[in-house]
């Protein structure tokens, strides 16, 4: 059903970290002449905003990136959201039903983003009328980076305290540093003639490295969950992202 053109390495730089990881770069080219319509990259992992899940926008990009390049075309977002606000407005029981709704289709009002399960239906029905075939639905389902270290010396050097609550530096000959990432994510196809889900299968990516520095380490895991995702973790995404590609290339006709 598709060709795999290559494969070969690739080797990601770690900036805040300066370690350096092999992944694998598979590329694959769709057969189908359908068009697909991508939802966005819903992070289930436990983080929740709002009470319901966010999306993992790195995700996003990297997959409908790969999709495209793959050959498949892909309908965007922004027209299928604008079409599929018109398609949830005109329901019956658009107001009735969904009261935190209410009142998005008068003139002036705000426009929602519909990149939720309960507008499924909805999608579906949006998506035919832009022509499209199926529906690619990514979810995030585990996103894990486990640092740890072990260094010579444990001592933290007064003369080098930094004056920012949470970030020291270590004085010592040797800090090895190993980082575990792990990256779960599953993907949904859904068939819009069929209106079901007619596929599902879920990749892990991991990424393990190990570093030697000698001299001074510094300690900002303090911070990190102000700086997104680190790039352990978003290697391993992208390793589960290319392995999930073969897969909708192999189902998607």
């Amino acid at each position: 059903m598709f060709k795999k053109i290559s494969r070969t390495l690739f080797i990601l730089l770690f900036s805040t970290s300066s370690i350096l990881a092999d992944d694998r770069i598979k590329n694959v080219t769709f057969s189908t002449e359908s068009s697909v319509v991508l939802m966005p990259c819903m992070d289930k992992t436990g983080v929740m905003m709002g009470g319901g899940p966010t999306k993992n926008e790195y995700c996003t990009e990297i997959l409908n990136q790969l999709i495209r390049d793959g050959g498949a075309k892909t309908i965007s977002w922004f027209k299928v959201n604008n079409h599929l606000q018109k398609v949830v407005n005109a329901s019956s029981s658009y107001n009735s039903n969904n009261p935190y709704l209410s009142g998005a289709s008068m003139p002036g009002a705000m426009r929602f983003d519909y990149t939720n399960d309960m507008y499924i239906p909805e999608l579906i029905e949006a998506s035919r009328d832009l022509g499209a075939k199926y529906i690619v639905r990514p979810i995030v389902l585990n996103k894990d980076s486990i640092r740890e270290s072990q260094s010579e010396v444990g001592r933290v050097n007064p003369a080098v305290l930094i004056p920012v609550v949470g970030i020291f530096a270590q004085k010592g000959p040797k800090n090895t540093v190993t980082k575990s990432s792990n990256v779960t994510i599953k993907f949904d196809i859904i068939s819009i003639p069929e209106e079901d889900i007619v596929s599902t299968r879920s990749f892990s990516g991991d990424v393990n490295t190990t570093k030697e520095i000698r001299g001074y380490s510094y300690d900002t895991s303090a911070f990190g969950a102000m700086g997104g995702m680190d790039a352990g973790t978003r290697a391993a995404m992208t390793d589960a992202i290319y392995q999930g590609i073969e897969y909708l290339a192999e189902r998607i006709d």
